[in-house]
Formats: structure tokens, sequence, C-alpha cells
């Protein structure tokens, strides 16, 4: 099978994980924009974003080196060995994570203490669970994981919050057994047990892991201050109802992000099993320019599509957050191009290069947001969030041009980007027919620019059906 198709393939197999869960996200939104107050929904995007922080650092991010290391297993043993012990690692963080979440939380007087901390402790093993099915290759075992964990979330919080009314502890009721239910699915349906076994117990192999591991952690954790701390500091500048306020703005720009993320959990994977091919830089490059023009034409449909989203799925007391989503759909659109860039990184096992690249972007996202939140309110967390993603996309790109010479045309480039710039300024003008001719022309460039491929697939299409109809 060639590379491009596996990694076809795996992009579709994982994007059935993504592609639901992210409706699902969509389809509550106008329930929790409409039942709960700006308030609730401050704090339950809070519970969402600090998790994101505090469960990698207790986890050390062992779970990506599972992942890693499980693709380059050849025996049942090495598979043996590599859960056991990271099992052991995760079972201890748990109990760790619950007790000093609990602490924290308690101080700061947020209620619903325990379902928080629970909620933190499932997070961590559900993470744990799905990369051990990716490294294995159960991918579709993955996404009916993430499958089961969303649509069991929409049902809860419509029986909590819809019909019950149990507001922001109905809202964490859901969230829990959702993501129980889900991990629980991810155990057993690989056997899980199996491969746990007390004989292989060793703890510098938990350190071996670990090294692997802990140099991601910066990434992760310089992530989460450029996408998730600018709540933080409009919770403090500006109030939690404000934070909810940028929480939707993030909505529809983060759809963009879905796009990529499908493709990205197959990349890592084809960059790491491809990364000692003589053809390597080659392949690299086909794989980016088919990348940018598909990335380009999705952003262009969001962009001019986004008017009509907004409505439809957000409530009308939210209006504010739309004129930041033209920003972030730019911010959204350089993370992606930072993320295929870290997963060659990845592949080169150069783990120091992306938590680098990373605190840079994170210290500049910090610096920007302090200097002018309190001149330009929320348009100075999405400027400096799209200043962080561009930064950390040109600091990679130059990066690795030292290590691997991948083939760009800086004309096109330049032209693509610029063309963005000036379709995101129109949408943040809103005017109704501006929207209508913006959309036309948006149309027109992504088909063209995507023409190789829509070819290929129609192509496709046309062959199978004639096949079908004995014509062919």
């Amino acid at each position: 099978m060639k590379r491009e198709k596996r990694l076809l393939i795996n992009t579709i197999i994982l994007s059935f994980g993504s592609v639901f869960p992210k409706s699902v996200t969509f389809l509550i939104l106008p329930i929790l924009t409409a039942a709960l107050t700006k308030a609730e929904y401050g704090t339950y995007d809070l519970v969402l974003t600090s998790t994101s922080f505090i469960v990698p650092i207790f986890s050390l991010l062992i779970e990506q080196a599972v992942f890693r290391v499980l693709l380059d297993a050849k025996t049942e043993i090495e598979r043996k060995k590599i859960i056991t012990n990271s099992l052991v690692y995760i079972l201890a963080c748990s109990f760790l994570l619950f007790i000093v979440t609990s602490l924290i939380v308690q101080q700061l007087k947020i209620e619903f203490c325990i379902s928080i901390s629970i909620y933190m402790v499932l997070n961590l093993y559900y993470r744990y669970t799905l990369q051990i099915c990716r490294g294995l290759g159960f991918l579709k075992k993955y996404s009916l994981s993430s499958i089961i964990n969303s649509f069991l979330n929409l049902f809860l919080i419509l029986l909590f919050i819809k019909w019950i009314d149990y507001g922001l502890y109905g809202l964490l009721i859901a969230l829990n057994v959702s993501i129980l239910v889900a991990t629980l699915y991810s155990i057993f349906s690989i056997s899980l047990t199996k491969y746990f076994s007390k004989t292989l117990y060793d703890w510098n192999y938990i350190k071996k892991l670990l090294i692997y591991s802990a140099p991601l952690l910066p990434n992760t954790l310089s992530w989460w201050v450029v996408s998730v701390s600018d709540r933080w500091i409009i919770t403090i500048f500006l109030g939690v109802e404000m934070t909810a306020i940028y929480a939707i703005a993030n909505k529809i720009p983060s759809m963009f992000n879905l796009v990529y993320n499908n493709f990205n959990l197959a990349w890592q994977e084809s960059a790491s099993t491809t990364v000692s091919d003589d053809d390597m830089a080659d392949y690299y490059t086909n794989i980016f320019n088919h990348m940018f023009n598909f990335l380009v034409g999705i952003l262009l449909i969001l962009i001019t599509t986004s008017p009509i989203l907004f409505k439809v799925f957000v409530d009308e007391s939210y209006y504010l957050a739309y004129y930041q989503m033209p920003v972030l759909f730019l911010a959204m659109f350089f993370n992606s191009f930072a993320a295929y860039y870290g997963g060659i990184y990845v592949a080169l096992k150069k783990t120091k290069n992306i938590g680098l690249s990373s605190l840079i972007a994170a210290l500049l996202n910090i610096v920007m947001n302090l200097l002018f939140i309190n001149k330009i309110g929320l348009y100075a967390a999405s400027f400096s969030t799209l200043l962080a993603y561009f930064t950390l996309t040109m600091y990679r790109a130059i990066d690795l041009q030292q290590l691997i010479k991948i083939r760009y045309s800086y004309t096109k480039i330049l032209a693509v980007v610029l063309f963005l710039g000036i379709v995101s300024w129109m949408n943040h003008a809103n005017i109704y027919y501006l929207n209508i001719v913006t959309f036309i022309v948006s149309i027109v460039v992504a088909i063209t620019l995507n023409k190789s491929l829509l070819n290929r697939v129609f192509k496709n299409v046309l062959k199978k059906y004639f096949k079908k109809s004995n014509i062919y």
C-alpha cells in the first residue's frame, strides 16, 4: 500500500472519531448557551481548559511515549512491557491527581469540587487508553470510543440540563458518565488486561518512557498558554462573562482545527514510519503542498459561511463573539501548519525542538495579552493568539529546513495568505451583499487550488460507478 493511500485511509478512519464528537459539540452549543448563565458557561469552559493544563503535568505525557514506542514494538512481550509499566505509572498519577485537584478546587471555593476532580482523573485514563488504541493499530476502536463519549454526553446533557434542569451540576455529571463509559469501552474492546504482567514491571523502563515524553510537556503547556491561558487573563481583567464570550468565539474557528486534527493523528504515524525513506524530503514536500491547498479551501468556506453558522448555533446574547472570529480563523490556520511541523519533529524524535519553539510562542502570547488586554479588550487575546501561532509556524519551518529540505512555492503562499487576510477583513465587516460576493469568490479560489484533488476524486467515483454498472 502506498504511503499516501495509507495516510488517507487512516485519516478517514480517525476522522470519524473527531467529526462526530465535534458535531455533537455544536449540537449542544445552543442548549448550553440558552440554559446556562454566562458565568456558569464561563466556569464550565474554565474546567475543560484547566483539565488540558493540569492532567499533562501529572502524566508527563507518558501516553504520547506509549503511542510512539508501541508503533515500533515487534513482539507481544514488548507490547506487554510498554503497557504494564506505563499503566503502573498512570495508576499512581491518578491518586495524586485526585488529591491535589480536590485541595486546589476547595481552596478556590469552586462548587462541585469532587465532580471536577473525578472528571480530571477520568480524563487521564481516557487519554491513556486512546493512545494505546492508536499505538496497537486499533484505529476504528479509537474512533468508536470518541463517538461513544460524545453521543452519550449529548444524551445526558439533554437529560440533566434540558429536561431535568440540573444546571452546571448536571453538566458535570454528563461529562463524567460519558467519559467513564468511553474509557471502559476502550479497556474491554482491546482486552487491555491481557497486556498487563507483574513480572514485567521495571522502574527503569518507566524512566525510559518519561525521558521521551517529558520534553513534550513544555510544548503541551506552551500550547495551553497560547490557546487557553487567554481565558484566565480575560477572567482576571474583564470578568468571567467575557471569558464565556471568548470561548464561544473560538467554537466555529475550532471546526477548522477539527479538519486538520483528523489528518494530524494519521500524519504523526506516517511521518514516523517514513522517516528513514530515501525520498523523505520529497514525500514531506508533496504532503505539504496538498495539505496547504486543501486547508486553504476549507478555511475559505468556513470563514464565508460563519455568519450563517453563528446565527444557527449561538444565542444572540453572545453577538460580541462574532467579531473575534475572523482573527481566530487565521490563528487556527497557522496552528495547523505548526502542528504539521510538530509531526516531523516527533518522527525525528526532536522533542526538545518542539518544546523550545512552543515556549517562545507561549511567552509572546502572554506578553501581548498583558500589554493590550486593558486597551483593546478581547481583541488582545485574539491577536496575541494569531501572532503566537504565526511565530511558531515560522520558527519551526526555518528550523526544520536545517534537517529536511522541504521545497516551498513562496509566491503562491504569500498570495494566498494575503487573500485570506482580505476575506477575513470583509467577514469582520459582516455586510450582507459583501458576504455573498466573498463566498462566491472564495468557492472559485478553493476549487482552483484543489482542482487536481477534485479531479482525482471525481474520476475514482466514476470508475467505481461504471464498474458496478458493468460499463467500465
